[in-house]
């Protein structure tokens, strides 16, 4: 018995009066049989044709065209098993297309339920059948109890889904059958971790031809919001409207419902039944029987839908799908397009594009791009496939899992993070430890008690450590952990932190503290400081646009190039200095990293440290790097002396293009900065008492430097954050964490700044504040004590905000100014007037005075003082525009302004040409007293010096307006 030979003249492949198969897959059988016409049964084929477009066909029509006698089909997922099973049973497909003549009799077909134990099952079961249809957990030679069909018993394999061969169990099954032919199937012929199928491309029909033959529909993404807590319910919601409104276009229409868990399936088909939909959900863990009979009710329509698990969405043929829903959004871009497969074919009947809901702030990995685009996905999806097509091919692996592998001997870069440890510090049970998942640790080594401790992980990444070049599929990370007793200090080289904090925590106990500055510096100190090759430079105190967060100057006589005036503004970042022919080291500031030009073995890098442990010993600490004096200085401290006049949140909340802040189960804070305000010094505890403000949610906050994790939030509530840094740099984790990794800073009466454990003090040259800076204005007929705008204010006694409008009015170009009232929670400023013709922008905060009379009230300037120099980060910040129009589309609102002014101003704003001023209303300013320097206990003068420092170092311009 061989079907597809015995019935080869029923087969006709481009029947004149049928249907007939589809130009893609014609393509692919011409390129099938000259591939076998041309290569060796070594290399595999690959056929890469977009889900939906006939590929169970092909599969068919292949067997026919190359004369196969025995078939194995290897598929990933039972459901997809028992399709297969019942689509080759009947050939329908082929007699509906005219191919197969309909008297053809039914093929038998063998469905691999379980193991089979010997080579006369697999005989008697291939005596009785020409295709054998399995998962490969029951055939491959992977698994020791497993019987593998054997080789001489059929001749070609044809496996579905094929972007899985990379994964053990698949290229077993690949390499076993190497002598018969292979073709691989697949929509995705790359996978996410770059692993290369061993297999030709013979054929690859691309999405954009399949759109353009209409093969396939695009699909719409219907983005929602939901935040990054407990968003089940919003996606539900949006799911059911949008597939009620399908219904009433497509009758037939159901929806694919996809989430990463069995027990989510469970709940989420509980939580749309008690909506309303009829669905069900099938996974690995119900029989194929069930899952068969659920997929068949969506056909016929007796069910609205399923839940899917994962991969259990593969090969699923349900031709009336049109809305998906991700409950869990895939982070690859081949698994993304596997699952789009499943709603993109076009059925017959049914009108208009297929729909995705899912949730967009979740969205992190390679899928960024697609899924925060406004482009249509009927550009980018075919645009990204070319993408990953150009990468796919270039990898190796290394082996390192097999039993014969050596490990190559470590010829690792010298960098090391430095940390303070306790004085009993040891590592915890090292054999014993273990990683979290994907992460595998491989070995674990230690020559001698005071030799270093070496952990080789296993991950995918490329392999960089080694002294022979290795170029990786799924390999390795090294991690050494080297402790220096004497002088309790611990040396951290990773190739991976991702890695490393897999089972760091497991390993260290102990609390360990960052290197301060002053110990960092004193491994340079003692050498001659001439020859700094490279100097970059932080910005330590002004932070914002205007100003980089980092400079970095290269090449000889670098201290030359650094001017004196940049100590006002930047701190040391890093530095590299040749020491002498055969050393050149650097060191970083930011996590206390030093470096050296040079590799070697874990003993030559153990020496090393051991040099680095006695400079850090001996010698003062010193608050600059020599020669380097003019920069700002940095000095460890363990207690805040004195109340901040400010504290701003680190410049990740304002450099991001996204933020979003969700509290516990409320709606998503969007691109919000949170507000620290300093409350008390608690002397006897050493702790600074704070209140956080996010939007209307208010709770204490408290900052200890004792403590290992300096600020703690004081409150029951989850509070977690996504920031959008990039494409590539989504940081999603807890505020508090994210507080005590991106430091905020507090600024100090006396102009220093505090960052974590660190003092930083710029080089300060102003101590007489500019005469122009002070504006007195006319506050007749104000109520100085109220600040808030006020639509209908009282005739003679108006509001503050409505004064400064008087006198902005006075200079107001209507035909091309803008002004914005921004007042409110989180506001950027009161007010933003752009000045068209003179290219100004001004940021005007303004407060009400706390007091009848003007005076020089501390009162009067603390809140204000603090707003201004929050006012920093705005200034040509590339972020301007675009948040001004969300909080316009908000609470905020154009006064004195027409639309489309608005409108042509934002459509053409060029940062460049625009210069920056901040003004600062207050009324209760006695312009006469506070601009005195010399006045006896004149806080105001001494308060407005390190906040017009700050402001200067912003390249923004200053004004206060008083009485």
């Amino acid at each position: 018995m061989a079907y597809f030979i015995d019935y080869k003249s029923s087969f006709e492949l481009e029947h004149s009066n049928g249907s007939g198969l589809r130009k893609c897959q014609l393509g692919a059988i011409w390129a099938l049989k000259s591939h076998f016409t041309t290569s060796s049964n070594e290399i595999a084929s690959l056929v890469s044709m977009p889900t939906g477009s006939g590929k169970t066909a092909l599969m068919m029509a292949a067997c026919f065209e190359l004369k196969l006698n025995k078939v194995l089909i290897v598929v990933p997922s039972k459901i997809l098993r028992g399709q297969i099973c019942e689509q080759f049973k009947t050939l329908k497909v082929l007699k509906d297309n005219g191919c197969l003549k309909n008297d053809a009799p039914e093929l038998k077909v063998y469905e691999v339920t379980k193991r089979q134990n010997s080579r006369e099952q697999w005989t008697d079961i291939l005596n009785e059948h020409d295709v054998i249809v399995s998962h490969p957990n029951s055939i491959s030679p992977y698994f020791k109890d497993v019987e593998p069909v054997p080789v001489d018993l059929i001749d070609a394999i044809l496996i579905d889904e094929a972007h899985h061969e990379p994964a053990e169990t698949w290229r077993k099954i690949n390499e076993f059958y190497s002598d018969l032919k292979r073709v691989f199937f697949t929509a995705t012929p790359f996978r996410r971790d770059r692993k290369r199928m061993k297999a030709k491309l013979a054929y690859h029909y691309s999405i954009d031809r399949a759109l353009e033959d209409g093969i396939m529909r695009e699909v719409n993404f219907c983005k929602e919001k939901a935040g990054i807590q407990n968003t089940d319910e919003a996606l539900i919601g949006s799911a059911i409207d949008t597939f009620h409104e399908e219904r009433e276009k497509n009758a037939n229409a159901s929806i694919l419902i996809r989430t990463d868990s069995i027990d989510d399936s469970v709940n989420l088909a509980r939580l749309y039944n008690e909506k309303g939909l009829v669905v069900d959900y099938i996974h690995s863990k119900r029989s194929s029987k069930v899952n068969s009979q659920i997929v068949n009710k969506v056909r016929n329509n007796e069910l609205d839908g399923l839940v899917c698990v994962g991969i259990a969405s593969e090969g699923l043929d349900i031709p009336n799908l049109k809305v998906a829903v991700l409950h869990a959004t895939p982070r690859s871009i081949p698994y993304t397009i596997q699952f789009l497969g499943r709603i993109s074919r076009q059925p017959d009947g049914q009108v208009g594009n297929a729909i995705l809901i899912a949730n967009e702030d979740e969205v992190k990995g390679e899928v960024y791009k697609l899924y925060k685009s406004d482009e249509t996905w009927g550009k980018l999806i075919p645009q990204l496939v070319d993408e990953q097509m150009s990468r796919a091919r270039h990898y190796k692996s290394s082996q390192a899992k097999e039993e014969d592998f050596q490990m190559p001997e470590l010829n690792v870069f010298f960098s090391a993070l430095v940390y303070e440890t306790p004085n009993d510090f040891a590592f915890e049970n090292a054999e014993e430890i273990s990683s979290k998942s994907p992460f595998e640790i491989l070995r674990i080594e230690q020559q001698k008690e005071d030799s270093p401790l070496i952990i080789v992980t296993s991950h995918d990444k490329p392999l960089e450590w080694a002294n022979r070049e290795i170029h990786v599929e799924d390999l390795l990370d090294v991690h050494l952990l080297y402790y220096h007793s004497e002088s309790n200090l611990l040396f951290e080289l990773t190739t991976s932190e991702k890695a490393l904090f897999s089972f760091k925590k497991e390993l260290i106990k102990f609390e360990l503290r960052r290197l301060p500055h002053s110990r960092l510096y004193k491994i340079l100190s003692q050498f001659n400081q001439s020859d700094y090759i490279m100097v970059g430079m932080k910005n330590a105190v002004s932070q914002g646009a205007s100003q980089p967060s980092y400079k970095t100057v290269i090449g000889s006589g670098v201290q030359a190039s650094v001017r004196a005036s940049e100590g006002r503004i930047f701190s040391t970042g890093h530095a590299l200095l040749k020491i002498d022919i055969d050393r050149t080291w650097g060191l970083a500031t930011k996590k206390g990293r030093v470096w050296a030009m040079k590799r070697g073995t874990s003993e030559e890098y153990k020496v090393w440290c051991d040099s680095l442990a006695d400079l850090i010993l001996n010698g003062p600490q010193a608050i600059t790097l020599p020669g380097l004096s003019f920069l700002a200085k940095s000095e460890p401290i363990n207690r805040i002396e004195e109340l901040p006049i400010a504290i701003i949140p680190n410049d990740l909340f304002f450099r991001s293009f996204s933020t979003i802040i969700q509290i516990s189960e409320g709606e998503p804070i969007r691109n919000i900065i949170p507000e620290i305000k300093p409350i008390e010094l608690d002397e006897e505890n050493d702790e600074l008492l704070c209140q956080l403000k996010i939007g209307e949610f208010e709770c204490d906050l408290n900052m200890n430097l004792q403590r290992e994790r300096i600020w703690n939030i004081i409150s029951d509530e989850v509070i977690l954050v996504r920031a959008d840094k990039s494409e590539k740099e989504v940081i999603e984790k807890s505020l508090e964490d994210i507080l005590n990794e991106f430091y905020s800073s507090l600024i100090m009466p006396n102009g220093e700044v505090v960052e974590g454990r660190n003092k930083i003090t710029p080089n300060r040259s102003i101590e007489i504040l500019p005469s122009q800076i002070w504006k007195v204005k006319d506050w007749t007929g104000c109520n100085i004590r109220a600040e808030r705008y006020d639509d209908n204010p009282p005739i003679g006694n108006i509001p503050v905000i409505n004064k400064t409008i008087e006198f902005i009015r006075q200079n107001f170009n209507g035909g091309s100014d803008v002004l914005i009232l921004d007042d409110g929670s989180h506001e950027i400023a009161d007010l933003i007037w752009f000045q068209n013709q003179s290219k100004q922008v001004h940021f005007i905060h303004c407060k009400a005075s706390h007091g009848d009379n003007p005076g020089r009230r501390k009162a009067d300037a603390d809140i204000l003082f603090t707003q201004a120099m929050r006012s920093i980060h705005w200034v040509s910040s590339i972020s301007l525009i675009d948040r001004l129009k969300e909080r316009i589309q908000g609470n905020s609102r154009l006064l004195d302004t027409t639309q489309a002014t608005w409108e042509a101003l934002a459509d053409n704003y060029k940062i460049n040409e625009w210069n920056f001023n901040i003004i600062l209303p207050q009324p209760g300013f006695d312009i006469s007293q506070v601009s005195d320097r010399n006045r006896d206990n004149n806080n105001i003068y001494e308060l407005a010096i390190p906040m017009y420092e700050r402001i200067l170092g912003s390249l923004a311009s200053l004004e206060i307006w008083g009485s």
